[in-house]
């Protein structure tokens, strides 16, 4: 009997672009280096650069591995999310006496 070859699989069904090429969001946040909830997120916010998922696997979304190609190429830095519309206005809390700009006119 001679030793198999690592290089081949042993069981002809597996092939290459198996289970190994998909990502799910576990292993996706690892290659991205963000939380698991935040590729939640980001699925649910639909961010332009994320594609959505191949598929869902035992409950859970995954992507192959081309899917993802040059994904963090494409990753848009920063928070997703609205813009900001105008000036953020800070509104002291009440009971807060505010110093004046000008004296009272009597």
């Amino acid at each position: 009997m001679t030793p198999a070859d690592p290089a081949t699989p042993a069981d002809p069904a597996i092939r290459p672009g198996g289970l190994d090429d998909l990502y799910d969001i576990a292993r996706l946040a690892a290659r991205l280096n963000v939380e698991n909830a935040t590729i939640r997120v980001w699925l649910s916010r639909k961010v332009p650069w994320l594609p959505p998922p191949d598929g869902r696997l035992n409950g859970g979304a995954v992507w192959r591995a081309s899917t993802l190609e040059g994904i963090e190429e494409r990753r848009t830095p920063g928070r997703p999310g609205r813009k900001p519309r105008g000036v953020i206005v800070h509104t002291p809390p009440h009971g807060t006496r505010l110093p004046q700009i000008a004296p009272l006119s009597e």
